[in-house]
């Protein structure tokens, strides 16, 4: 475990007028510099203390920006507990995150504030601070951080209840990652990152965002999805990292030519979060493309297994971090088994359910994680490459990686009319579906029935499309 905040002292005086984050504005990027960001992050911090926030849990909430990162610092390493939220989520979904954790304060983003407005209007008393003002303050006095071994973040992790489980991580947890990415990808101040994946993701938070202040790298924000191929050739990063949906897209438009659209400085391509295909992995090594594959869990603060560069193996999701335990337990006679960890990567436990947090590790202490696969050897490397095979339970795997339990969806369904007989979900291009069967024809509009059955479901979990099967004959209605 580094010593953060003397390695927060000791890059201010190397990088204080260096370029660190930077910011579409007016048709172009502008930066702050990693100075101007720690000492606006420590006034920052000092101000929440001011409002007798100490130890307080405080939800962001808001879309990607300079200022929520310097929220997220200040809270979790120096005030309380830092609470990212999804910028999907809706109103009931705050409410319901707020009274079940406590949450003292949102800081949230001004296209947020329509939200705010509803949740204010069910809890008044909730002290709700704009983003905006976020980099009103500097640093008056050193700020004393918190303990390596509290828990200092809460993320929120799409799983197999209605309400995604609240995950909660440490410091020591957050820099459990850095020796072994160093080893794969010795970082400098002088790399170049591109940043669209969202902070509220541990991965954009903790290996993005965290460890930039480590390394030194500079971000840049990406401003919008649509922006995003014409960005990579204007920022002409060194490191991106991406879920397979944003792989697949630039595979599909490139073609051929995919080694011009990252533009001529890239050393590091990052995918994780989902099943990647083969051949499109292929696709990207064989244009001397260095993409390295990756997998983690919230739970494990995205520390678990990452390629080394350049390794041709497009089965394998990555090598195990050399320093946490993974191993495979009830294995099959091919050694499949589901996989399991420790190691100080791993989380403290749900927040407001011990009996969760208890059913998820075994008697040895090892945090189960849910999906089958097998370990071999990493010949080359030393340590264990890490394939996945599929998971313990019925989990459908969205195009952000969100884990989606269908059980509940498919039986809310259900209630909702009695003449469906079976709603089995899918997912198509990234997308959740549902095949729906009656048990006899029914003429209305199918269209709003799922409009209306979106309403009661986090953003994740939404129904995108659909057929419709009466009978056996199968009708596509229109999507």
């Amino acid at each position: 475990m580094i010593d953060f905040e003397q390695t927060l002292d000791e890059n201010y005086l190397k990088w204080r007028d260096k370029g660190h984050i930077f910011e579409k504005k007016d048709g172009g990027y502008q930066g702050i510099t990693y100075g101007e960001f720690l000492d606006r992050t420590r006034g920052f911090a000092e101000h929440l203390l001011s409002l007798g926030l100490a130890d307080k849990s405080i939800m962001l909430y808001g879309e990607n920006s300079s200022k929520y990162m310097m929220a997220d610092l200040a809270v979790l390493h120096y005030v309380g507990v830092s609470v990212c939220v999804s910028n999907e989520w809706k109103a009931v979904e705050v409410i319901r995150a707020v009274r079940m954790l406590d949450i003292s304060c949102i800081i949230y983003g001004e296209e947020k504030q329509e939200v705010i407005d509803c949740i204010l209007a069910e809890v008044p008393d909730l002290l709700c601070i704009p983003m905006s003002s976020v980099a009103d303050y500097r640093a008056t006095k050193q700020c004393v951080p918190r303990g390596e071994e509290e828990y200092c973040k809460i993320v929120f992790s799409s799983g197999t209840t209605a309400m995604p489980k609240a995950v909660m991580l440490s410091k020591k947890n957050l820099f459990a990652g850095l020796s072994s990415l160093y080893k794969r990808c010795p970082f400098h101040e002088g790399d170049v990152d591109y940043l669209f994946l969202p902070l509220s993701h541990t991965y954009a938070g903790i290996y993005n965002f965290l460890y930039s202040l480590v390394f030194g790298f500079s971000i840049y924000l990406c401003s919008g999805i649509n922006e995003l191929a014409g960005e990579l050739r204007e920022i002409n990063p060194t490191l991106f990292c991406g879920v397979p949906v944003i792989y697949r897209r630039l595979y599909e438009a490139y073609g051929s030519n995919l080694h011009v659209a990252f533009g001529n400085r890239i050393q590091y391509l990052f995918c994780g979060g989902a099943h990647f295909e083969e051949d499109i992995r292929k696709a990207y090594k064989d244009s001397g493309l260095n993409i390295m594959e990756a997998y983690a869990l919230s739970e494990t603060a995205s520390t678990f297994a990452i390629q080394y560069p350049y390794d041709s193996d497009v089965k394998t999701v990555g090598t195990v971090a050399e320093d946490i335990e993974v191993k495979v337990i009830e294995a099959d006679e091919d050694g499949v088994g589901e996989i399991v960890v420790k190691g100080d990567n791993v989380f403290l436990g749900y927040a407001k359910d011990k009996a969760l947090t208890d059913s998820v590790f075994t008697e040895d202490g090892f945090f189960k994680t849910g999906d089958l696969g097998y370990l071999l050897p990493d010949e080359e490397h030393g340590g264990f490459k890490l394939y996945i095979t599929g998971r313990k339970k019925k989990v459908l795997i969205g195009e952000n990686g969100e884990n989606i339990e269908p059980t509940h969806i498919e039986k809310l369904i259900c209630e909702k009319n009695a003449n469906i007989n079976k709603a089995l979900l899918f997912i198509h291009e990234g997308k959740l579906g549902c095949h729906l069967y009656l048990m006899k024809p029914e003429d209305r509009d199918w269209a709003v029935f799922f409009e209306e059955v979106n309403t009661e479901l986090s953003g994740y979990e939404r129904i995108r499309h659909y057929d419709v099967v009466v009978d056996s004959v199968e009708k596509r209605w229109k999507q």
